[in-house]
This record gives C-alpha cells, structure tokens and sequence, in this order.
C-alpha cells in the first residue's frame, strides 16, 4: 500500500473531516455552477454540446473503473440485474441514498435516491445536473452493454422535488 503522502494527514477526526469534506463538496458545486454559467454564456449551444460529449466520455471511463472496484467484467451486464453493483457503489461513493429499487428486473432498472450533497447549489441551473449527470450515467451504461438506455430522469432534486428518480432500459 502505498504511503500516505503529508498533505493528506489531517489533525483531526473522521468526523470533523466528514464536515470539512461537506463544506468542500458544496463549493466545487458552486465552482462547477459558475463555470456553467460562464461557459453557456460565452460558447452557448456550442459549449453546452461539447460539455454533453466529455460527461459521456467520463462516464465510459467510469463504468471501467467501478467494473474493476466490484469484480464486475462485462460479462456481469447481459441484462440489467447487475446494475445495481455498479449503481450502489457509485451512489454510495457520493453520498447518494437510497431506499431499495423501483425496478430490478432483466429489462430494467429504476432507482431513485433521496440525498444529494450538490442539490442545493445545482437547483440555480438545475438543467446543469439534468445533461451532466445524465450524460454521465448515458456513457456508463453504454460501456457496460450497447443494449443498455439511460432513460433519463423523472424526478430531479435541483428542480425541487424530494428525490431523484432515474431509469436504465435494455433494448432487443
């Protein structure tokens, strides 16, 4: 294991860093929003469509890398059962929770999580979290199986409503 490098080795609890870690999560929220704002006014439509293409470049790099954390290959993702190996361990990554599934199915899975540490400062643009995340979640699926959909999300915390609700399909 390699070792811990000095700016690393925090003088305080886990518990203390966990509220530090929140404070840093909101502002690189915030940071992202600016950033989004500034981008869509100076490039508009043209900016927006490259944003769109790097998130669902990040998330076929994405699907990789959890596939390597959970043991998962490709193999795993004939159908949608699997998708919760992948779903689970990114969510809980980000602190994303979550109370069972909506559909856990071959054909499809529908999730729906009810925390979200950049809501708050992404619902000032919240079509910033709808393309982004969904991009993201878009190029991830694709990676794991081409018959794999994104569906999209029916629920979205940044525009106000209580949780975020999204769904994967698999295509004949």
């Amino acid at each position: 294991m390699p070792e811990v490098p000095d700016y690393e080795r925090y003088p305080v609890n886990d518990e203390e860093m966990g509220k530090r870690y929140k404070n840093w999560t909101e502002s690189l929220a915030m940071q992202m929003l600016m950033l989004y704002k500034v981008g869509k006014e100076v490039g508009g439509e043209k900016f927006i469509e490259r944003l769109k293409q790097e998130y669902k470049k990040q998330g076929k790099w994405a699907a990789k890398a959890y596939m390597a954390a959970t043991g998962t290959g490709k193999e795993d993702f004939k159908d949608c059962m699997n998708l919760p190996k992948i779903q689970d361990l990114m969510d809980d990554t980000y602190a994303n929770f979550w109370n069972g599934y909506i559909e856990n199915s071959p054909k499809a899975f529908e999730k729906e999580v009810y925390t979200c540490p950049a809501a708050r400062s992404w619902s000032k643009e919240p079509e910033l979290c709808a393309f982004c995340i969904s991009e993201l979640c878009a190029g991830m699926v694709e990676e794991l199986n081409p018959k794999f959909k994104f569906k999209g999300f029916s629920k979205l915390m940044p525009k106000g409503e209580k949780t975020c609700r999204f769904r994967v399909e698999m295509e004949d």
